[in-house]
């Protein structure tokens, strides 16, 4: 019996001493419509306006409107994933890759910054992308 209740007690003080498990980590949420707020290169771009509307849909999807000068919005569609290590990359509705970004997201606001950090874009989350974007696509 006092073996048994020295085991026990061993028991006791071992599940007692044991660290807590590391906390989860709360997984990026960078679902929604994000209007894109500034655009930092090292590489020269000019003086080109550039406008730049993305939904990324819950389930995969996105749908991006992207302006470069004047004139209208092109449409482009195809799917996202982020990686556990919040890298966020995705494939066009033609096949063709893109990324992977670091994202990180604080409150409204969503940066995303290319490998080797060459471009970092920042987005700030909206509603809904305007009617005066949809309406306006080749």
């Amino acid at each position: 019996m006092k073996k048994f209740l020295l085991i026990l007690a061993l028991a006791a003080a071992s599940v007692a001493c044991q660290k807590p498990d590391d906390p989860v980590k709360q997984a990026t949420d960078v679902s929604g419509v994000w209007e894109l707020t500034n655009v930092s290169t090292k590489a020269s771009v000019g003086s080109v306006q550039v406008s730049v509307y993305l939904d990324l849909v819950a389930g995969g999807s996105f749908t991006l409107y992207q302006k470069i000068g004047d004139g209208r919005y092109t449409v482009f569609k195809g799917s996202w994933k982020l990686s556990e290590d919040d890298h966020l990359s995705g494939t066009y509705e033609d096949g063709k890759a893109w990324g992977p970004y670091e994202a990180t997201v604080s409150g409204s606001s969503m940066t995303l910054v290319s490998a080797g950090g060459k471009e970092v874009d920042t987005y700030k989350k909206i509603a809904s992308i305007p009617d005066s974007v949809t309406s306006n696509t080749y």
